[in-house]
């Protein structure tokens, strides 16, 4: 596949915000991993640029804020989820969203995106950490990766309206 500069500058962008807002805030949790505001910025991505350039977006700039975080062992599975998170976001929220769609759309639409997003990066770290950790331990971090998804999701969902009011921008 082939990308515009445009498209990659704009990738580019979104990886080094979301590196930002995965790093910004990080609190531990059990599993030893970490809570964080990344996921309003990887949701951004799937809906901003669509799901394939989002979604690469998503997986490096994840990957990288493991990386300089200190979180090496997350890093291969973060790449896989944070890029599958935005690319189920991207996919379906562009099926909601048109030049048409009213805002009230997009919302609902981006809603329903994020929470299915949401769904498959809290069952890949259940999944990831329990073949580090055993399900015991795994399970202990489900209730941080959906607070985390809703947070992030809502967070993504006013600047996605805000963008999109203020700008007039046909997302």
């Amino acid at each position: 596949m082939k990308y515009s500069t445009k498209q990659l500058v704009a990738g580019g962008l979104m990886a080094a915000l979301v590196v930002v807002g995965t790093m910004l805030i990080q609190i531990p949790t059990p599993t030893k991993g970490y809570i964080h505001l990344g996921d309003s910025m990887v949701y951004l991505c799937g809906a901003l640029l669509g799901p394939w350039v989002g979604g690469l977006a998503a997986a490096v700039g994840s990957l990288l804020a493991d990386l300089f975080s200190g979180y090496g062992i997350y890093a291969p599975a973060t790449f896989v989820i944070k890029g599958l998170d935005a690319l189920i976001v991207g996919l379906v929220f562009s099926r909601f969203a048109s030049r048409e769609t009213s805002l009230v759309k997009k919302g609902l639409g981006f809603t329903v995106a994020f929470i299915l997003g949401g769904m498959i990066m809290a069952a890949g770290y259940l999944a990831y950490e329990t073949f580090l950790y055993g399900f015991g331990v795994a399970v202990l971090g489900v209730p941080g990766n959906i607070l985390q998804a809703a947070g992030g999701g809502i967070i993504a969902l006013l600047l996605l309206l805000t963008i999109n009011y203020k700008y007039r921008q046909n997302l």
